[in-house]
């Protein structure tokens, strides 16, 4: 659902005339238009156009902790030449695997990694776009290698073919995606003249060498048409002064090539009426049912200011009563309907898509589902055209432009540069917010369009009926035309329904005073702290001139998840009370409010928003929680959906499935799925009520105030709370966590059905304070990726998904070894660990010193960097509020800890969790059955001891002390 923006626009400073002496000499000239930007955004904007003719955005922002660049080509899928399909990804991948002046393939990340930074890729069907972030020192030359990446790549042809498997090995492993799943049978079943009709990603048969191509000739051939300078867009995003950002732009980006290239326009429809007025039935991976239908439109982007598809897909969205959504979840059909478009996914055109997430009864009555969708569309065809609404959806967008969360990472860097393809420049900011222009005619050309014989429909289900199989992805499919007798039940259905349309929303806020604290405290302090309630509270630092605040109430019970069957009852009242709640949360949403919920050691429920609303919804929320009567439908709904989230899990890719078992360890008890999914069927209604009465009325309440509040209005909310509740608890404890206490070395082994295998080896030393792992765990990952995937990925091409991280068992810290794989089983990729841990223990004692200092800089810039959002700045004490650390502390003791570690402490806590496993070692194999059935081959390393699963192995782990809690609270599906 959308949260939604025209008003109160502020004009960024240009600076021209400071400038404009050196125009003809400095490689570039201010782009003469005004960025449109938010009055509550002090970051400085300019456009400016290279002399090689690429634009480029630079955005000046003093509070920036790192630096970001973008660059993006309006060239992707749509251009693969029909003899290379997925050239442009494969190109993606080939680009940055060395340039003239950093030939070396890892040069960019290894760089990016010394200095606190990253990077990505994406290939689009209308676009292909590159981004990373660094250290603000740093970003002139990252930028550097960057550019030389696009401007002069090598093209190596010794990496061609491992680059062929890495894409082959990407796109394997995506199959377990229903999207991309879904993108193939959907360009199946497109216009066959349409380039989007083609398989997009590539794999080893598409690019490859044939009679009348050659894949590097070809490859060659589609960078030197199409990567020119003046197709491309780019984004730089620094602290530094506009006029600094102009002159890196300019050295970097402005050495990269113009051939004054185009890209053909597209003049055949994505879609004609051969291809629309069908039905698709598909079977997908998740274990789910749905309804989709998609409409073919056209590029209507330059008509942003109008916000036609915005505005049918509100009142699609909207939950109010006697509304499409509100009808099918009171008739128990579905439990969630969403709408919304991408009008240049074709470049030409693009798609506007209705999707709703069935139950049982809603896909056995898909009919009825089918029939309400278009009984809606027809009442807002002839009765919801009003300006009402276009102006409430004109004011929550203006609202939020107004105030904007203003993120600094890569993903806001990838939208910036991929709107700068889409919209002018100087509306790359507001294009989404900016709702002026009311077009009541547009509207209803769009509403006209949407009619059965122009709809593709989607029914979406485990049984769905096929007779095809998709190219590559496998995935089952069937279409069929729609037949008048169809039609005909559905518009005869449609006369039964009676629907509304919706209500104006109440709670959208129009006061946005802030307060003015006298005391500006580093962390929460304890204002509360009495039998049974506890309250810490802190104005924003980082967000002091935003009118939200953020609430978090954990309502403290640490037998709410003691065993299976609770964890089974906490599942099935979550859906419950969502579905209950879904009114009050979608009005609350749009208005600039949201709710999540959670368990941890009980309910932990949060708010967050607009500070005017914001207690009165809370307080009305638990008012509706405590009121909820469920029927035995919703319950029987409650258990399907569960067994799908369960049966979606055990659906997932394979390194998703091989690190689970070390993140689950923690929690006591640990159930397992199978044993979880045995109890469904015996819970009663009378079992998830007197459940629910459990987590809240007896149960103790600490609560974490931040932001737009002032310390008497905290208070005031939380003992008025406690007695509008009528809490009784005063039980602080929490619920027990293992932890390693002794050596264990552990193997647990898994067999799937799917292609791909998978093996985490998960390392965690004992003879480490929490603290002290933390640091040791963070840096050596920060240092120690980079090899990995160098090693394992771009040299012996193992697999796609190769990477690092921390790993915590309560208050142990380790680190973990994850990679996928099409091509090899556990056993063999557990020899190349073996080689590449070998390897790793030297070059760690070897490591320069400076290096070594430059990789931990980069790590304690990253905990040091100014929250993105509230929401963020929150997080940063959450984990302190779950273990009852009332100093909030944990990040400041990282942080000097970091600043004290040394090289050989660094390599002295590697050699003991890596050679010497003086520690929980586990290794988590998983065995996918490859191109056929291929038998399982598991590593079994002398001396191991095998666990059936990872419950059995967290009975092997002791309790951990109280006074030690663990940094994780993490609970798998």
């Amino acid at each position: 659902m959308l949260r939604l923006v025209n008003g109160l626009l502020c004009f960024a400073l240009v600076f021209m005339s400071a400038t404009a002496p050196g125009w003809a000499q400095s490689g570039w000239q201010p782009v003469r238009k005004v960025i449109h930007k938010s009055s509550q955004d002090p970051r400085q904007y300019q456009a400016i156009l290279l002399d090689n003719g690429m634009t480029v955005l630079l955005v000046s922002d003093k509070e920036a902790v790192k630096s970001l660049a973008a660059v993006a080509v309006p060239v992707g899928s749509l251009e693969n030449p029909h003899n290379q399909l997925g050239l442009a990804h494969y190109l993606e991948h080939m680009v940055l695997m060395g340039s003239r002046h950093y030939p070396e393939p890892e040069n960019l990340s290894e760089f990016l990694k010394k200095h606190g930074g990253d990077h990505n890729a994406s290939t689009a069907s209308y676009r292909t776009a590159f981004y990373l972030e660094v250290e603000n020192d740093a970003l002139q030359p990252a930028i550097d290698r960057l550019a030389d990446a696009i401007a002069a790549p090598r093209l190596d042809p010794v990496y061609a073919d491992k680059e062929r498997h890495a894409v082959d090995a990407e796109l394997r492993m995506a199959r377990a995606s229903d999207g991309l799943r879904m993108a193939q049978i959907r360009s199946e079943t497109m216009n066959p003249a349409h380039p989007g009709s083609r398989f997009s990603g590539g794999n080893l048969e598409t690019l490859s060498d044939k009679p009348d191509s050659q894949l590097h000739d070809a490859m060659k051939h589609f960078y030197q048409r199409y990567y020119s300078a003046n197709l491309m867009v780019a984004v730089i995003y620094s602290n530094q002064p506009l006029p600094e950002m102009a002159k890196v732009a300019a050295a970097t980006f402005g050495r990269i090539a113009n051939h004054h290239a185009s890209v053909p326009p597209i003049t055949v429809p994505a879609v004609t009426a051969a291809q629309t007025g069908i039905v698709i039935h598909y079977q997908p991976v998740q274990p789910r049912k749905m309804l989709r239908i998609e409409f073919p439109i056209a590029n209507n982007s330059a008509a942003f200011r109008s916000k036609t598809d915005t505005y049918i897909s509100y009142l699609i969205g909207n939950r109010s009563p006697g509304t499409l959504a509100d009808w099918l979840q009171k008739e128990g059909l579905a439990d969630a309907i969403d709408a919304g478009a991408d009008p240049m996914v074709n470049r030409n055109g693009g798609v506007f898509a209705i999707a709703a997430s069935l139950s049982d009864k809603g896909y056995a009555q898909r009919d009825r589902v089918v029939a309400a969708i278009f009984a809606y569309l027809s009442l807002l065809r002839h009765q919801g055209i009003q300006r009402h609404y276009f102006d409430e959806i004109a004011h929550v967008l203006d609202q939020d432009f107004r105030f904007p969360v203003m993120t600094r990472n890569m993903d806001y860097i990838e939208w910036l540069v991929d709107s700068m393809l889409r919209v002018p420049v100087q509306h790359v900011l507001d294009a989404s917010y900016l709702a002026d222009r009311y077009d009541p005619a547009a509207i209803r050309a769009r509403l006209d369009s949407m009619t059965l014989q122009h709809a593709r429909v989607w029914f979406i289900s485990p049984d769905a009926p096929h007779d095809k199989t998709a190219y590559f992805v496998d995935a089952p499919y069937q279409v069929s035309k729609l037949t008048p007798t169809q039609i005909a039940l559905w518009q005869r259905l449609q006369r039964s329904i009676v629907l509304a349309l919706p209500a104006l929303n109440p709670y959208i806020a129009n006061d946005f005073s802030l307060i003015h604290p006298t005391h500006h405290p580093e962390h929460p302090e304890t204002l509360i702290d009495e039998p049974g309630l506890r309250l810490h509270y802190m104005p924003s630092r980082a967000f002091a001139y935003e009118p939200r605040a953020d609430i978090t109430l954990n309502f403290r019970n640490a037998a709410a998840m003691s065993s299976a069957r609770n964890q089974v009852l906490y599942s099935l009242n979550d859906y419950l009370s969502n579905l209950e709640l879904a009114e009050l949360s979608n009005q609350a949403f749009v208005g600039g409010i949201s709710f999540s919920s959670y368990a941890n050691d009980g309910l932990t429920i949060k708010a967050s928003g607009y500070t005017q609303r914001l207690v009165p919804l809370v307080n009305a929320l638990l008012d509706r929680y405590l009121a909820i009567s469920p029927t035995a439908q919703q319950l029987q709904q409650a258990k399907t959906w569960f067994r799908q989230q369960l049966d979606g899990t055990d659906k997932g890719k394979a390194y998703s499935q091989a690190i689970i078992p070390a993140k689950v360890l923690s929690n006591i008890p640990y159930i397992e799925r199978d044993a979880r999914r045995a109890l469904i069927d015996g819970i009663t209604l009378q079992e998830v009520m007197d459940y629910r009465a459990t987590l809240i009325k007896p149960t103790a309440l600490d609560v974490l105030v931040i932001g737009n509040l002032t310390s008497e209005q905290a208070e005031t909310f939380s003992r008025g709370l406690k007695t509008r509740l009528g809490l009784t608890g005063t039980d602080w404890r929490r619920a027990d966590k293992a932890t390693v206490a002794t050596p264990l070395w552990a193997i647990i082994q898994k067999r799937l059905d799917s292609t791909d295998s998978a093996l985490a080896a998960v390392y965690v030393p004992l003879g480490y304070d929490r603290i002290e792992g933390m640091a040791c765990s963070y840096l050596l990952s920060q240092i120690a990726e980079s090899w990995f995937y160098k090693q394992l990925r771009t040299q012996e091409q193992l697999g796609y998904a190769v990477f690092m991280l921390p790993i915590f068992v309560g208050d142990r810290a380790g680190v973990g070894f994850v990679l996928q794989s099409g091509r090899y089983q556990p056993a063999y990729l557990y020899q190349r660990y073996q080689a590449f841990f070998a390897q790793t223990g030297k070059r760690l004692d070897a490591l320069d010193l400076a290096d070594f200092e430059q990789y931990k800089q980069g790590v304690i810039v990253q905990l040091q960097q100014k929250p993105q959002t509230l929401g963020e700045e929150v997080d940063l004490y959450t984990g302190d509020l779950d273990r009852d650390n009332m100093r909030f502390d944990t990040r400041d003791r990282l942080i000097a800890r970091l600043r004290t570690l040394t090289q050989s402490q660094l390599s002295e806590y590697y050699q003991q969790a890596v050679i010497k496993q003086q520690g929980l070692v586990l290794l988590s194999e998983i065995s996918g059955v490859g191109s056929g059935n291929d038998p399982a081959d598991y590593a079994h390393p002398v001396g191991w001891n095998p666990f059936p699963d990872a419950s059995v192995l967290q009975q092997a782990l002791p309790v951990q002390p109280k006074e030690n809690e663990s940094v994780e609270d993490r609970r798998e599906p």
